[in-house]
């Protein structure tokens, strides 16, 4: 198996999924018409969610699939992670301020970007990895 994609499952999914969700949202422009979205649907609408969380995790997934290639790609992995993050990050803010004890707001709160945090974990141990071997290498 290819550098890039050892030891990565668990971001690969996180990339697909949010790929994924931006599509689910993108489905039914109806997916957000209940009252626990409704903060949410004041900062974007369902369509711009969508297209949020989809190129999000596009880039997410390209960031991925060049990892490794370049000294730099770590970092640009990293990055990504980040901006994916911030974006449920972001959700779980939205869910939090319309109705803090909501299910939604423990599952994309820590759900989430506890698994998120564990990926980004791994990338900086990488960017430092890249980093050490270009300037030693």
């Amino acid at each position: 198996m290819p550098l890039r994609y050892k030891n990565r499952i668990l971001e690969w999914w996180f990339a697909i999924s949010t790929v994924g969700f931006g599509g689910w949202l993108a489905l039914p422009v109806t997916s957000m018409s209940t009252g626990a979205f409704y903060d949410l649907t004041l900062w974007l609408r369902e369509e711009e969610w969508a297209f949020l969380f989809a190129i999000t995790g596009l880039a997410h997934c390209v960031s991925l699939f060049v990892n490794g290639s370049r000294w730099w790609t770590p970092f640009a992995r990293t990055l990504m992670l980040i901006v994916n993050s911030l974006c449920y990050g972001l959700f779980a803010l939205g869910f939090a301020v319309t109705y803090w004890p909501t299910t939604a707001t423990y599952t994309y709160g820590v759900m989430i970007e506890g698994a998120a945090l564990w990926c980004i974990y791994r990338a900086v141990k990488d960017c430092v990895h890249a980093w050490e071997a270009r300037k030693y290498g």
